[in-house]
């Protein structure tokens, strides 16, 4: 029912609302001509599209819609005449078809980049760049081309409940705008654009003359790479990109910031003192520039003055590189300072972040640990059990080498494994560390984020025995170590695929797995469209590891080789569909339909 009411809405988003009373009244004959001649040139506008004059097409439009406002027909005036002309005009707007750059870019800039950036990204998505946009993020592609109704960046937009509607803590977009996105993906979402990696609206920014870029040659005291275009990414280039930047000022490249805008002065090498730039960031009383945030520091300020004084030289590689390729990002700052760190120092950080994170959880409880090749092991369920741990977690990563030709020492610095007598301390982890409620059904996870800047297991050590169709500790144990060991190089992918391949690596058995199927099988009819299953989101967390199971077992029954290939893929490419298409050469519908009817069998 939901889904129904979604694509009624979606339908009414683009198709609009074309029903026009027809009362008739009295019309003069001058009237009822203009309205006429408009109807015919409203047909026009087919063949220009044909011609693709689309500017020219879209200007007559706004002509017409301009001289029907100008007539100024009274709602008991109107006639079958204006209904007619009201329904060409329509299909006009209609018939022009939405460009991407020049239509979708500017709703996409002012309402999802700020979250949806390379600053910041949340759910890993960025929508900064058609390719960005086109890949998707943690829950998989937001795009289906041509249809508008099961495309995720719709159904986050239009979502009634506005703790899931996009944008977050703000308005609703406008029916236009989001007519103009579902008219847009309907069409097949294409791109009009130069530069699928440009930063949208760039692409088809028609630029001035070129400008002369000056090399630096060695002498100056300033850097732009490293001192200027940092501090422009930061303050400036939020508002100074796109297709109309404010004062017609671009900062995406070095070539744009000496371009110039509309003052045609922005900067003056040489002279900082007639360069307009000068005046905003440091002149001014009070200082307006960047409005609505944190302004430069005073040094910052006086940083800028100094480069153009010097010529405002440029010491990068391309002057046609964008800025955000310059700065490294903070990511990319952290990861350089990680590696750096020696291999002595990095097991001594992980040491530091497991008393540190069991302070956090357990404030009260005394923790002991024990030291392995792979493992640092923590907790509070004795050092015998501790030691026992370790064994059976350094025993499954013997096993993950022989299977897969794994690395003998898979994690930098070790890995942390918590263990808690109690599940209360379990379930601090995540009330604590990130912040959400635990299922019931979950009693582990783990923790591997990028440059392996932290590496963790937690769970709750029940010290149980394994049944026919239930998992014993040390099988969920051999489960997350396989999880961990899967997300070794610090890529993120999907938890279905994580979890999935940790249960498979646990050593149940057959009849354990078998005793699934039921399960799964009616838990993923529920979805109308099978490549659904790859996504992030799909399944409650308690289904997710067993359905992962099914589809991981299905997956490499296809060939180990693959499946690997498989593995190494959903880790480069957020959408796993398209990684599933692409290693496996079929589509990802294909494949998931191929799946659920295993489960029958």
């Amino acid at each position: 029912m939901g889904q129904l009411f979604f694509c009624f809405v979606v339908s009414v988003v683009l198709l609009g609302n074309n029903s026009s009373a027809t009362v008739f009244g009295a019309l003069t004959k001058e009237q009822r001509l203009e309205l006429s001649r408009m109807s015919r040139e409203a047909r026009t506008v087919y063949a220009l599209v044909r011609r693709k004059q689309i500017k020219e097409a879209k200007a007559l439009i706004e002509q017409l819609e301009q001289r029907v406002s100008e007539l100024n027909i009274k709602d008991g005036e109107r006639a079958r005449i204006w209904t007619v002309l009201q329904r060409n005009l329509e299909r006009a707007r209609n018939a022009v078809p939405v460009s991407f750059e020049s239509d979708v870019a500017p709703i996409l800039s002012a309402n999802c980049v700020h979250c949806h950036g390379a600053d910041k990204a949340n759910a890993d998505l960025r929508l900064d760049t058609f390719d960005n946009l086109r890949r998707g993020g943690r829950g998989g592609r937001i795009l289906q081309p041509g249809k508008p109704a099961i495309s995720l960046i719709m159904a986050r937009l239009t979502a009634a409940d506005d703790r899931h509607r996009m944008p977050q803590n703000a308005e609703r977009l406008k029916d236009a705008e989001l007519k103009t996105l579902g008219k847009w993906i309907a069409a097949g979402a294409v791109f009009d654009g130069n530069n699928r990696d440009a930063p949208i609206g760039d692409s088809t920014r028609e630029l001035p003359a070129a400008v002369t870029v000056v090399m630096a040659n060695g002498s100056e005291t300033v850097s732009f790479k490293d001192d200027v275009a940092p501090i422009i990414v930061n303050f400036c280039l939020r508002c100074h990109q796109g297709n109309n930047p404010p004062g017609n000022f671009s900062v995406a490249t070095v070539e744009d910031v000496l371009r110039g805008g509309n003052t045609g002065s922005t900067i003056v090498p040489g002279d900082s003192g007639n360069s307009y730039l000068w005046k905003l960031v440091g002149l001014q009383d009070p200082i307006k520039m960047p409005p609505g945030q944190a302004l430069l520091k005073r040094s910052q300020a006086i940083t800028i003055k100094g480069w153009i004084d010097e010529g405002a030289h440029f010491d990068g590689d391309s002057p046609k590189a964008t800025l955000r390729s310059i700065v490294p990002t903070a990511d990319e700052m952290a990861a350089a300072k990680l590696t750096s760190i020696s291999e002595k120092d990095f097991a001594r950080r992980r040491i530091q972040q497991a008393a540190m994170i069991w302070k956090r959880v357990a404030p009260r409880e005394q923790a002991e640990s024990v030291t392995t090749d792979n493992f640092f092991t923590y907790g509070n369920v004795g050092m015998e059990r501790l030691d026992y741990l370790a064994r059976v977690a350094e025993a499954q990563i013997v096993r993950l080498q022989k299977r897969h030709n794994g690395d003998k020492n898979p994690w930098r610095g070790r890995i942390i494994l918590f263990a808690t007598k109690d599940r209360f301390e379990y379930t601090e982890f995540d009330t604590v560390i990130r912040k959400q409620p635990t299922p019931e059904a979950v009693d582990g996870h783990v923790i591997v984020t990028a440059h392996l800047d932290e590496a963790y297991i937690a769970f709750h050590d029940q010290n149980t025995p394994a049944s026919t169709f239930e998992l014993g500790t040390d099988q969920l144990l051999n489960s997350l170590v396989a999880q961990a060991w899967l997300a070794r190089d610090g890529l993120s992918r999907p938890d279905w695929l994580q979890q999935g391949f940790g249960l498979t690596e646990s050593g149940a058995s057959g009849r354990f797995f078998s005793g699934l199927r039921p399960h799964v099988l009616r838990s993923v009819n529920k979805f109308g469209f099978p490549n659904a299953i790859f996504n992030n989101g799909t399944f409650p967390p308690e289904d997710v590891p067993i359905v992962g199971a099914l589809l991981t077992r299905f997956l490499q029954s296809r060939g180990k080789t693959k499946f690997m290939e498989f593995v190494e893929s959903a880790g480069t490419t957020p959408d796993a569909a398209q990684a599933i298409t692409s290693i496996y050469g079929l589509s990802a519908d294909s494949v998931a339909k191929a799946f659920i009817t295993s489960l029958s069998r």
